[in-house]
């Protein structure tokens, strides 16, 4: 039968207006190798709208296929994917699609889900897509099963299908379910067969696939096939298997993933009560349910029969939250663990951290979920794996009592690299690949038993490599699920794997792109038709880099010295008597910024055109200087330590930071408010349905939590941030951000992780993860992510940052060396220039950055004299200084005050615009209050605050200066 919750491919489009892409022609043409099947799937997707559209095909696979190759026409011809790491990739289709020129990207996404991004679908014109896919056959009785799907969620023009089954007969071959018209034919090679329909509209149910039976010879089945200069084979072998029963347990751990990507767990409940019921005699159990955190254990005893009480308490659980296996406190003299998840770790360090010794029974029920992971944990436990949704309760039950024959040595002298997919007999085989050295090699598959036995089989190989890559991507499947139990560990390994044999999966992507240009700029390998314009290319590009670097860095000195100019200038703190104009101080624009500007500049500069991001241009040149320059320099700054010392040492002044709550409007916050603490969570389980897909709503929710003194339940539905989509940076980056406002930087620091493994060309990243690493005490990693930003020159749309991460640099480095952080050994500044190395310590410091990317955000903050300091003012009378304007990326902007007139400072921000669709709403602002900034005295304060329409302003804190 066809998998449960099965979802036809369906393309989605840009925009709801028009109509949608037609799915013009279809062609499936199926090679069947034995248990081996190879599908192409070629597709012709047609816009029948006047306007360009970018279209999305989202489609499944079945359990145990892999996506190994993506082919899309550019200028009418199909060009080949090439791998990348799939952070990588967004990135790239990201940069590119800013300027018009879009590549087409292939990528995993949670589960067995796969998404194809394909820009432009011309107008009234149509584009080719070709889709490779391999798989081993799942096997029913005495023969392999091949499964084709022919619905699709739209009528197609053309449909063609062909399936091609090499070396089998007619008495090999049995129609198990195809619709009329299908031929079944003798051909050159083996069995063919054929069908053809015009406005096709598969039926709903089995009837809308193909299924044909292949019996199995009970031979061997061996391929061997080169890639990349290297020779793989991939072979079978039939044994049967001798399953016993397992003893029945003492003491049962049962982990019950209750996070909210968990509530499609209905069809578990029925398997554990037929396995708590087959036991026949009542266990000891210890319940973990376990969401963005694993809460305290409970103990219950369940007996045959009597498994309602448990399952009571389990449907009690809502599913909420993120899910954190990083420590499962499960109890040392359990012997059996249950474990209930779909193996989506959304939280800390995404892995799943078991180090008992107890077999592990993974149960998983839910259409979308990572059964490589799911499947290495139970095979290396010596559990057993049960999709609720394929298996029957006592299919089910029965896997979890029993086990046999497993493998317990691989070994060959003429092989290498010798994987299995899993070291249990499955479906009546032992399936083994790895690399040959030789061309000829024995595979010894040594057995053991559960009553003690062993056993050695041996697998010849000795057959000429005629099967492509293949045998080297089915290797590459098979190595990749032994890493996929934790790939954070291993994703290095897998992104070598997925390169070297154009896999996609949780960690690659395929991605097809238009220029020469952009496959040296991003130094991707080359289609054979580029190869040598890209070598070229890229050549060029490797000589500019270190220059363009260097050049960088010598610009970053300069701004340095003028921004120290502006902070050893002592500004006036009396009341300015009457207008006048500013003594001119020398700063550049990437310093402090050009301080001549107006207001009617920066709104012609804001009706212009946002400029299409590009690559990295070099940096000016420094200006040529005496070789002794650095020594002078050196020696001046020596004969001014005493006076900076002076000034670093002078009092911070007392202060007040009065945040303004800001409040949303939102119909859901006035229950959630005036809900009594009791009920609160209650009141936003009822709400919750009703906002599942609004990030905005669990920031609010979180919000009311904390503000009642329910930090563990605010946690909690922050949390869910971190579920709505698994690789969506925006998201992680509000969830991180209001962590770090909640104090909790322990927990921040691995989603800032992430973040920057999923956007590592954006200097936020470093910055966001080099902050909360200093505030959660590891000053050494906050330097060194620190200096990644300060070091490199980014796109021109992060503009400015680079000096607000160097004045956090300093001020992280010189806490340090006073000893602010007990118990550190002393900072390495090795590759920090010594020329960008000092503290310049400020009264007052305020710094806005915001979640949504090509957005203009202005911070504009009044000081007592009642002047305001905003792009229009970028220094006040009393020596306030705005950073550069930020009008595109994330911000962020930074004031900075050295010394300060007491008083009172108010901040305001606005929405200037933006050129992005956002997720919540609008724009989610964070701002940073600092008194003391870069002194033992620093004090801190965070607010959030969301902007939605143009030229909105909020006032977001008053600070009072005594």
């Amino acid at each position: 039968m066809p998998p449960p919750d099965w979802r036809p491919p369906a393309i989605a489009v840009s925009h709801n207006a028009g109509q949608p892409i037609q799915l013009r022609a279809a062609s499936v043409e199926v090679d069947v190798f034995g248990d081996q099947a190879r599908t192409r799937v070629e597709l012709r997707l047609f816009n029948p709208n006047p306007r360009v559209l970018e279209g999305e095909l989202q489609f499944p696979l079945q359990e145990g296929q892999v996506v190994t190759g993506f082919a899309l026409d550019v200028n009418g011809r199909l060009r080949d994917a090439v791998p990348v790491p799939k952070a990588k990739g967004q990135e790239i289709f990201e940069d590119i699609r800013r300027r018009r020129v879009d590549p087409g990207l292939l990528e995993a996404a949670a589960g067995n889900q796969y998404k194809l991004r394909v820009y432009p679908i011309p107008a009234m014109g149509e584009r080719r897509v070709v889709l490779s896919i391999t798989e081993t056959l799942a096997r029913q009785h005495d023969a392999g099963v091949l499964r084709v799907p022919l619905a699709f969620a739209s009528t197609v023009g053309q449909l063609q299908v062909s399936v091609r089954a090499h070396g089998a007969s007619r008495q090999d071959v049995q129609l198990v379910q195809a619709p009329a018209g299908t031929e079944l034919n003798a051909g050159a090679t083996g069995m063919e067969l054929a069908l053809q329909k015009s406005q096709w509209q598969a039926p709903q149910g089995p009837a809308g696939w193909l299924q044909l039976a292949l019996r199995r010879t009970g031979k061997p089945q061996i391929m061997v096939g080169e890639t990349g200069g290297k020779t793989f084979f991939a072979g079978q072998i039939d044994v049967r298997d001798e399953p016993v029963r397992r003893p029945v347990p003492s003491h049962i751990a049962l982990v019950w993933d209750a996070s909210a990507s968990a509530a499609a767990q209905a069809r578990v409940l029925p398997v554990l009560e037929a396995y708590f019921r087959k036991l026949g005699q009542p266990v000891r159990l210890s319940l973990l349910v376990v969401r963005n955190k694993a809460e305290a254990v409970r103990s219950f005893t369940v007996a045959p029969g009597r498994f309602e009480e448990l399952a009571d308490v389990l449907r009690a659980e809502p599913f909420d939250g993120s899910s954190n296996f990083d420590d499962l406190p499960i109890p040392a003299d359990v012997d059996t663990t249950l474990m209930v998840t779909d193996g989506l770790m959304t939280d800390g360090k995404k892995t799943i951290h078991y180090t008992p010794t107890a077999p592990v029974m993974v149960i998983n029920g839910a259409a979308s979920a990572d059964m490589a992971r799911l499947a290495r944990l139970a095979d290396r436990t010596g559990g057993a794996l049960v999709d609720a949704a394929l298996q029957s309760p006592e299919e089910g039950a029965q896997a979890m009592l029993m086990h046999g024959w497993r493998i317990a040595k691989l070994s060959s002298l003429s092989a290498r690299q010798l994987v299995a997919p899993t070291t249990r007999v499955s479906q009546g085989r032992i399936s083994v690949a790895g690399e040959l050295l030789d061309s000829q090699a024995r595979i010894d598959i040594t057995l053991a038993h559960p009553d003690g036995r062993k056993r050695t089989l041996a697998l010849q190989v000795n057959v000429k490599p005629v099967s492509g890559h293949w045998p080297g991507q089915q290797w590459a499947q098979w190595r990749s699920a032994e890493l996929a139990e934790n790939p954070g560990l291993h994703s290095s390994e897998l992104q070598r794997i997925a390169a070297a044999h154009g896999i996609a999966g949780p960690n690659s992507s395929l991605i097809v792109l238009e220029l020469a240009s952009d496959y040296a700029r991003y130094s991707l390998p080359a289609p054979p038709e580029l190869a040598d314009e890209v070598a070229r290319l890229g050549q060029q590009q490797l000589a500019q880099a270190a220059q363009t670097r260097q050049a960088h860095i010598e610009t970053m000195v300069r701004q340095f010295d003028e921004k120290q100019r502006w902070w050893d200038r002592d500004f006036p703190k009396d009341t300015p008597k009457r207008a006048e104009p500013k003594a001119e101080v020398q700063i550049s624009q990437g310093a402090l910024g050009s301080l001549a500007g107006t207001a009617r500049q920066r709104e012609q500069a804001k009706a212009a055109p946002m400029p299409a991001p590009a690559a990295p241009a070099a940096a000016a040149p420094a200006a040529p200087a005496p070789s002794a320059a650095p020594a002078m320099a050196a020696e001046a700054r020596a004969d001014t330590a005493d006076l900076r010392r002076a000034k670093q040492a002078a009092t911070v002044p007392a202060a007040t930071i009065a945040l303004q709550a800001w409040t949303p409007d939102a119909p859901y916050m006035k229950r959630l408010q005036n809900a009594g603490k009791d009920d609160l969570y209650r009141v936003y389980l009822d709400e919750r349905a009703a906002y599942l897909s609004s990030s905005s709503f669990y920031m609010d929710a979180a919000g009311v939590f904390f503000e009642r003194g329910l930090p563990d339940l605010g946690l909690r539905v922050l949390s869910n941030l971190a579920e709505m989509n698994l690789e969506n940076r925006q998201l992680l980056r509000l969830y991180a951000y209001r962590l770090v406002q909640a104090r909790r930087n322990d927990l921040a620091v691995p989603v800032f992780e992430r973040i920057s493994e999923l956007a590592p060309n954006e200097p936020q990243s470093w910055r966001d993860l080099g902050l909360a690493l200093a505030e959660n005490g590891q000053p050494q990693r906050a330097v060194n992510a620190l200096w990644e930003v300060v070091s490199q020159p980014w796109n021109g749309r992060f503009a400015g940052i680079n000096m607000i991460a160097l004045a956090e640099l300093n001020a992280i480095a010189a806490q340090a060396s006073t000893g602010t952080t007990s118990g550190q050994p002393a900072l390495d500044l090795g590759r920090v220039d010594t020329r960008l190395r000092r503290n310049l310590p400020l009264a007052l410091r305020v710094v806005m950055a915001w979640d949504t990317d090509d957005t203009d955000i202005d911070m504009w903050v009044s000081d007592p004299n009642g002047e305001r300091a905003s792009y229009a003012n970028r220094l006040s009378y009393q020596g306030g200084a705005m950073s550069p304007d930020a009008t595109g990326g994330y911000g962020p902007e930074e004031f900075s005050l050295k010394t300060a007139k007491a008083g009172k400072y108010g901040v305001e921000a606005q929405f200037f615009g933006h050129r992005q669709q956002v997720l919540s709403a609008g724009t989610t602002v964070m701002v940073r209050v600092t008194t003391g900034f870069g002194t033992p005295q620093a004090h801190d304060e965070w607010t959030t605050l969301r902007l939605t329409r143009g030229q909105e302003t909020v006032r977001v804190a008053e600070i009072e200066l005594r």
